[in-house]
């Protein structure tokens, strides 16, 4: 068995098709995420971060009207994109950056992220209608992303679909593997779009994904697994990248075997597959 045939999951017969995995079978038409800065940078410096990336063609439009919020329109391969300017921390109303204690970022590199001083709305909407457009869109959003998340003094980003807060160091870092695998159709940045979280269910730890749903499929979660963290990490990014690129779909009752002659079973709760036995 290859290293990647492990995480191809094995369907069981069924007298008729089931439904796509997932609340719906399409992912979710828009994206966006708040990129947050160490200190107000001005909004000339992020206009010229575009241009200087992308050239003065990709700034469609600019619209100063509001002087405490500007904004522009920025396309990309035929794709519109969004972006705000407000130099003001993210207000913890609409969401609270402080609760997560989870994510992409060394401990005072959360300080960092947590201390901004003012922050980009980066939003494309309806973009995303079906799996490969949805594809298209993050890829692309990856890139203009990381542009802008290449600021001088910029600390981050937060994903607000799959509440996932990412460092600068950490998000270039996948941005740039991502330019080396343009080209490559079974590669996506899966942990710049998909957050890990741990948890329990009762007294039996639980380690799952979350932000699967904005592709339309299912959140995986390892139950009781027992396996060292960092291969848990793995499995679930490798099984996310295998559904998001539409190599794999895995659905409920489906059997996925880490180890051979040793099958886990997906079961389906509540939103989520569980992934149970194995031996994981």
């Amino acid at each position: 068995m290859g290293f990647f045939d492990r995480f191809k999951g094995k369907k069981e017969p069924a007298p008729a098709p089931k439904p796509p995995a997932g609340p719906g079978s399409a992912p979710e038409p828009d994206t966006a995420a708040v990129i947050l800065l160490g200190e107000d940078v001005g909004w000339a410096a992020v206009t010229k971060a575009v241009e200087e990336r992308f050239g003065a063609q990709a700034l469609v439009s600019t619209d100063n009207s509001a002087p405490n919020a500007p904004a522009m329109t920025i396309r990309l391969e035929g794709v519109e994109f969004f972006c705000s300017y407000l130099a003001m921390p993210h207000p913890a109303e609409v969401y609270d950056l402080s609760s997560l204690q989870e994510g992409l970022f060394s401990p005072q590199e959360r300080e960092e992220l947590l201390s901004h001083r003012a922050f980009l709305v980066l939003a494309q909407k309806g973009g995303g209608t079906s799996l490969a457009e949805k594809r298209r869109v993050c890829r692309l959003f990856t890139r203009l992303a990381g542009a802008l998340v290449g600021l001088d003094r910029a600390a981050g980003l937060f994903l607000t679909s799959a509440e996932l807060l990412i460092s600068r160091r950490v998000y270039l870092y996948h941005a740039a593997i991502l330019e080396k695998n343009w080209e490559d159709p079974e590669y996506f940045p899966v942990p710049l779009w998909i957050s890990i979280r741990s948890g329990q269910k009762g007294e039996v730890p639980m380690v799952g994904t979350w932000g699967l749903r904005q592709f339309g499929f299912l959140e995986l979660w390892f139950l009781d697994a027992k396996s060292p963290w960092p291969e848990l990490h793995e499995k679930l990014y490798l099984m996310s990248m295998f559904q998001i690129t539409g190599r794999e779909l895995y659905r409920d009752t489906d059997t996925i075997a880490f180890t051979p002659g040793n099958p886990s079973v997906f079961k389906e709760l509540k939103g989520a597959l569980f992934i149970v036995g194995g031996g994981v």
